[in-house]
């Protein structure tokens, strides 16, 4: 299972994330978790709105604590602060008073070695990739597991398509868009979103 510390001193920043990992640890100060952090831990770190006090805690963690998988919870999330995080480390970033649901599938994602950041971001780094260098044989032969919806689903994720549009475009549901989604990144062997993207780039099937 999964270890999950969260650095923050905010109350209602670690209320909402402590129902959603209540078997996790809460730490008021990065150094409070030395020796804690380990292979499987993910840290959750709140950054608050301050983008300095962002840089030093991402800093710290990542030197201090060796944290891996790290996420920053910010009081005013961007584009820009997301970027520049996920250079300095982070592989997750979202708002510090997301709810627990949404949390878990931060997490989720995170634990399995994938990236989580907000939909339009996840576009545009889907986007800036561009056309990427040819598959192998074994790549593009992968595609032959999904099922030809499945396999439409990912070709628009390929053009950066959200799931909004993927449903309007297939004339189906969010919801079967997701549950279309999961099935792919299983197939594929796809830790997330933008792994699918740049997969389906590769092989040319966009």
């Amino acid at each position: 299972m999964t270890h999950t510390i969260l650095i923050a001193t905010d109350a209602e920043v670690r209320e909402r994330w402590e129902k959603a990992f209540p078997t996790g640890s809460v730490h008021a100060k990065a150094s409070a978790a030395i020796g804690r952090v380990g292979s499987d831990s993910v840290v959750w770190i709140h950054v608050g709105s301050d983008p300095e006090f962002a840089r030093r805690m991402v800093d710290e963690c990542l030197s201090r604590l060796g944290a891996t998988r790290l996420v920053a919870l910010s009081d005013t999330p961007s584009d820009s602060q997301a970027i520049e995080l996920m250079e300095r480390g982070v592989v997750g970033f979202c708002h510090s008073y997301a709810g627990p649901a949404m949390l878990q599938q931060v997490s989720t994602v995170v634990s399995n070695q994938g990236l989580w950041v907000g939909p339009n971001l996840m576009q545009r780094l889907i986007r800036a990739a561009g056309p990427s260098v040819t598959a192998d044989t074994g790549s593009r032969n992968a595609l032959t597991a999904l099922s030809s919806r499945e396999r439409e689903v990912a070709q628009q994720v390929g053009l950066g398509s959200s799931n909004k549009e993927i449903a309007r475009i297939l004339s189906i549901t969010e919801r079967t868009v997701k549950a279309h989604l999961s099935a792919i990144f299983q197939k594929l062997g796809v830790r997330d979103r933008l792994h699918l993207a740049l997969f389906m780039r590769s092989t040319g099937a966009v």
